[in-house]
């Protein structure tokens, strides 16, 4: 066993670390509300961002030589903005707005404190549950994401249907966020949202409106169980890792018999269990670790690659076998309805 490090060699080595990671989260969030982070996508003066945010110089000093520290910002010849990998979590075409990944994790941090607890879903506010659901779900509203889309999904043989005016369904659709981008990108397609929380649902529809694609989407509020078109949909989506386990059976009873047959069932795994298994858990083991805390709160049950094929094998699904992963997005199981 290593020897024990003194109260300040510990401090250094994992909490200051931690404290200031932290810090940065409200700095951005604070940065994001003034419009600093808006203003850093092109080069800028000290003097044009005091002007542009209302803050004083010495302010704008301040916050600069902190999100520098942080390598949020880059100074070249006196002028600031953002390094790219931050304007690129702030780009327009982001696949999250960063303003909501930040709101989201104000509001993990709450309910990771109630972690002993076990927090209630159900229990959160309502602005909350908005949030949330925006941070983990396309930004519908971002052009260039729904252009990404639409060439994603035109080299997608498992989603050809959609393209040729087929009809998907999607359990668990949240505020809709994927399916809102998919209606965009491929102007064929009609969908169905099945979404349990009413404020969601609520959501989901207003989005659909502002974004002009409310004739080729329909919100149903309801349990996924509950839900009955049989054989009416070509590709079936499940956000299977929002689902407790007495709600699983009933959501994939549905999903088998929803689809005609040969049709297309996916859902997404909360990260590549294989890729994390690593005696030195990197930056996406510990988001995932932590993300579990929450969703076990929830009665969510952490299904692995074995785990989810063999809830869909036993369901009747067949051909199964999982796409994506890393730069090509979450990956997801694919199955087919005999």
């Amino acid at each position: 066993m290593a020897e024990q490090p003194s109260f300040f060699e510990a401090y250094d080595e994992v909490l200051a670390p931690l404290l200031g990671q932290h810090g940065l989260t409200h700095l951005l969030a604070g940065a994001e509300d003034v419009g600093l982070l808006a203003a850093l996508h092109d080069a800028s003066t000290v003097d044009d961002l005091a002007g542009t945010t209302g803050l004083s110089t010495r302010r704008v000093r301040t916050l600069l030589d902190a999100l520098v520290t942080f390598g949020v910002v880059e100074e070249v010849d006196g002028t600031h903005r953002l390094s790219p990998a931050w304007a690129a979590l702030h780009a327009p075409d982001a696949f999250v707005t960063l303003a909501d990944m930040l709101a989201s994790a104000q509001i993990e941090g709450r309910l990771l404190r109630d972690a002993a607890a076990g927090s209630d879903y159900w229990t959160m506010p309502r602005e909350d549950r908005l949030i949330f659901a925006r941070a983990i779900s396309p930004n519908p509203f971002a052009p260039a994401l729904v252009e990404g889309f639409r060439k994603q999904l035109t080299d997608d043989a498992d989603v050809a249907p959609l393209a040729a005016g087929g009809l998907l369904l999607e359990l668990g659709c949240g505020v809709a966020g994927r399916v809102l981008t998919m209606l965009q990108a491929l102007p064929g397609m009609r969908a169905v949202g099945v979404e349990l929380s009413a404020d969601l649902a609520e959501e989901a529809r207003r989005r659909a409106e502002a974004l002009g694609v409310s004739d080729r989407f329909e919100v149903v509020e309801s349990d996924a169980a509950d839900f009955t078109r049989p054989e009416t949909f070509d590709v079936a989506f499940w956000s299977q890792f929002f689902f407790p386990d007495d709600a699983r059976p009933g959501a994939l009873r549905t999903l088998f018999t929803s689809l005609r047959s040969g049709g297309v069932a996916q859902a997404p795994l909360l990260g590549d269990d294989e890729a994390l298994r690593t005696d030195h858990p990197g930056p996406e083991a510990r988001e995932r670790a932590v993300m579990r805390v929450i969703l076990d709160g929830w009665g969510v049950p952490d299904r692995d690659r074995d785990g989810l094929a063999a809830e869909f094998a036993a369901a009747g699904f067949t051909d199964l076998r999982y796409v994506g992963g890393g730069a090509a997005g979450p990956l997801r199981l694919v199955a087919r309805k005999p």
